[in-house]
């Protein structure tokens, strides 16, 4: 029993560093023209990316995607971070989507996933839910609610994060 609980406690932390490597799951997705894009091709490597998993019918998505945009806008874009949005709310017909992304002013790529393939491959439940991945497509950091706090606040703690993660990649490979 204590040879069993030794190994246990010696290969915690490769099983917990290797439970934060998520594979970005195959789905179908469409952009904002109704062109199938794979989910795969989202999540660019070498480029941290915040994607956020939001509906059109919901005001908090809306304006969650609102306070994103502008921490986006004003440090994350500069800082290298990718804000990809993904619709989930639109089975069969997406054309709302399109006029909602446009009147907004939304700079960052949006996407519509029509058959919530692609929500359930990552195991969204509720929206907002906001993932963020590290250069290496590694899940750093989720959030299954609104992003809530000033710019200032959401920048620190995704940059935070990022640095974390690269702390702990360096870690792992010994750099």
């Amino acid at each position: 029993m204590k040879k069993l609980t030794l190994v246990l406690i010696a290969l915690w932390p490769a099983l917990w560093m290797s439970a934060q490597q998520t594979a970005i799951p195959e789905a179908d997705l469409r952009d904002l023209d109704g062109k199938i894009i794979s989910s795969t091709e989202i999540i660019v490597p070498g480029t941290s990316t915040l994607v956020v998993f939001w509906k059109s019918s919901s005001g908090k998505c809306c304006e969650n995607l609102d306070l994103l945009q502008e921490a986006w806008e004003e440090t994350l874009k500069h800082k290298g971070i990718r804000l990809v949005a993904i619709c989930v709310d639109c089975t069969g017909s997406w054309t709302q989507v399109k006029p909602i992304v446009y009147g907004n002013n939304w700079d960052f790529d949006t996407y519509i996933d029509v058959n919530g393939d692609f929500k359930r491959a990552m195991n969204v439940g509720d929206v907002p839910c906001s993932m963020l991945f590290d250069k290496d497509q590694n899940l750093v950091c989720r959030m299954n609610s609104a992003c809530t706090g000033s710019q200032e606040y959401l920048c620190n703690n995704i940059i935070d994060h990022l640095s974390t993660s690269v702390t702990a990649s360096n870690f792992k490979t010994g750099k």
